[in-house]
């Protein structure tokens, strides 16, 4: 099956849903978790990437009360997009780490979309880095504009800088003062909250440990989930970004229920501006807040902080509205 963006963008080549991508170009051990179909170059600074949003799936779908598309699924997608694109569009070696610097999401139209038996989302993809550089690509800003099923969905912007492995590993060792460890020598933590409590069917797919309610909102523990072949895919020496997001999504969740009666089963993240300035390391405890800010035309603004150490290592805000009637499910 293809589907034709010549309503998008005339000229350029049918993206293709047959077959995913090679996995190790999205950075993917497992075939399951890898949603990209194909790219195709736009000009010299974009590129257009396709995904097949799962119908079922063990985490992007285990949401309890809707089944409203998962923002984090999206987010997961456009992170494939970019990693793909990096390696075959912008030019960046195999051998080089990427470190996610930031990124927001906004999404006015996801009440609009729903996910069938073969959703597709095509994103577009624009670049600040002219394609064939000479120069190694160091840092890279990726602005995505989101599709499903041909209709507008949201945006995403992010920010990626790139790494040798060796300066990486450098740099690693010593901002820590020693090695990093490896997320497979991690003994497994369960999470103490009720999964139900941030939206989950399966506790698998829960983080937070702890939570705690103050007079400003909820703060809760992070756990290091290297039991869901989803988060960890593949062995870490960090927690990553797209899990301390998850962890904000699920706080954010803790806190509407506490402080506006909205339950996670009746609410989505549509939004989120994300900063990420060290490494969530693996062997140190980690905390995730959430505080109720501003209230505009039904979407609630959480102010986030990931702290370690007595340091903020990531902050900014995430956005949550109710789910709509059309979107509630009996589960």
């Amino acid at each position: 099956m293809t589907v034709s963006t010549s309503a998008i963008d005339p000229g350029v080549r049918e993206l293709q849903f047959v077959r995913s991508v090679d996995r190790r170009l999205v950075h993917r051990r497992a075939l399951s978790e890898v949603f990209l179909t194909d790219t195709a170059a736009v000009g010299g600074k974009s590129f257009k990437a396709g995904a097949q949003l799962p119908s079922s799936h063990a985490y992007f779908t285990d949401h309890v009360g809707h089944t409203v598309i998962d923002p984090i699924l999206l987010l997961e997608c456009a992170r494939q997009a970019e990693t793909y694109g990096a390696h075959v569009h912008v030019g960046v070696d195999d051998d080089t780490k990427f470190v996610l610097q930031s990124w927001s999401m906004r999404l006015p139209g996801l009440f609009a979309a729903h996910a069938g038996a073969s959703a597709e989302l095509t994103m577009e993809m624009t670049t600040d880095r002219a394609f064939g550089s000479s120069a190694p690509a160091r840092s890279v800003a990726y602005d995505v504009g989101l599709l499903v099923g041909g209709e507008p969905v949201g945006d995403i912007h992010m920010e990626v800088g790139y790494l040798s492995s060796a300066t990486y590993s450098y740099i690693r060792s010593a901002r820590r003062g020693s090695a990093p460890i490896s997320s497979d020598d991690m003994p497994v933590t369960p999470a103490t909250v009720d999964p139900r409590n941030v939206g989950r069917a399966n506790g698998v797919n829960a983080l937070l440990v702890d939570p705690a309610r103050d007079e400003k909102g909820i703060t809760a523990g992070v756990r290091v989930p290297n039991d869901n072949v989803s988060m960890f895919d593949h062995a870490q020496d960090h927690v990553p970004g797209m899990v301390l997001t998850e962890a904000a999504r699920q706080v954010c969740l803790l806190a509407g229920a506490e402080f506006l009666g909205r339950t996670a089963a009746e609410t989505s993240v549509v939004g989120f501006d994300l900063g990420f300035s060290k490494f969530a390391e693996l062997d140190a405890q980690t905390s995730v807040s959430a505080v109720p800010e501003g209230r505009n035309e039904g979407i609630q603004t959480f102010r986030i902080s990931v702290r370690q150490n007595g340091e903020e290592i990531a902050a900014g805000t995430m956005d949550t509205s109710a789910a709509p009637a059309s979107h509630r499910s009996a589960r």
